[in-house]
């Protein structure tokens, strides 16, 4: 009888116990709520580690909500590497929010985890695409698609976010790019012109315009000479004239982006496309002054 008295009283015990935990427990969830919706999330922080502290000892599960809300009072609090940890655990028992997403795509990008960022980015979008971040959202996966070789990709993104990069120069590079590298030659001036219209020392844009002047003028004044020592006749040779004075024009343009660039940055590149053109112009000069620099 005795024996039978003690477990009795044991169990009592045993109960009572799981009871106060359960009590203390339930106070600690109303005080972290009442902490977190008056915006002291380090106060909220602490009762949700002390909750997931109490249910860790008792072999007890932690909720998805309790790690969602630990997770966003820890990055409020600025407490990244716990927002990570606790929003993560969220994810993982199937909460999630806007804001989860949103805050762990910025959370790796700061870390330069750029797989799991990307995560985040492609989930906020397809379950988001109306949030308030979307457009944050889209600019940066239209960057990471770039930046992995997701070219097709980003391409489809560009109608999204065209709108807000007409004013932004390292979008419109990241679209200069991307265009380059699909072979679609022809998008590529007017994304170089819109570059120089927001940034009149863009040097992406000064090149390629330089460039593409440079070789639109010598690729025609290689034809017309040609065509001309096919064919040496009157008509020809007014044809030649009529064309020469297009090719001079189209050379002083890649001139002048080429001088701009040389007085910013001189090197021997530039300094050979200009001995090139002043060559064509006949002005020896000048064309020995930038020979002369050849080597920089």
């Amino acid at each position: 009888m005795r024996n039978f008295r003690y477990i009795l009283l044991s169990l009592s015990i045993i109960y009572m116990a799981g009871c106060g935990i359960s009590r203390h427990t339930a106070e600690l969830h109303t005080r972290a709520e009442a902490a977190y919706h008056d915006n002291d999330y380090r106060e909220a922080l602490s009762h949700y580690e002390e909750i997931m502290d109490l249910k860790k000892g008792r072999g007890q599960d932690i909720s998805g909500e309790t790690y969602f809300f630990a997770g966003m009072a820890a990055w409020h609090s600025d407490e990244s590497g716990k927002a990570v940890e606790y929003l993560r655990n969220a994810h993982r028992n199937d909460v999630a929010s806007e804001q989860s997403y949103y805050i762990l795509a910025i959370a790796y990008r700061e870390i330069d985890n750029l797989s799991l960022e990307l995560t985040n980015l492609e989930a906020y979008a397809e379950n988001y695409p109306g949030g308030e971040n979307i457009d944050y959202i889209r600019t940066r996966l239209f960057e990471t698609y770039i930046e992995i070789s997701r070219f097709e990709e980003a391409l489809g993104l560009w109608p999204l976010i065209e709108e807000q990069a007409r004013e932004n120069s390292a979008l419109l590079e990241g679209y200069f790019e991307l265009n380059r590298r699909l072979d679609r030659e022809g998008e590529l001036e007017p994304i170089a012109r819109r570059l120089l219209a927001i940034d009149s020392n863009n040097k992406l844009a000064l090149e390629y315009l330089a460039e593409y002047y440079f070789w639109k003028a010598e690729n025609r004044y290689q034809d017309e000479m040609k065509a001309y020592e096919r064919n040496q006749t009157r008509r020809q040779y007014r044809q030649l004239l009529d064309a020469l004075d297009e090719i001079n024009e189209q050379f002083k343009i890649s001139r002048d982006y080429f001088e701009r660039l040389f007085e910013a940055e001189p090197n021997g590149r530039y300094a050979s496309y200009l001995k090139n053109i002043y060559t064509r112009f006949g002005n020896e000069e000048r064309a020995e002054y930038y020979r002369r620099r050849e080597n920089l």
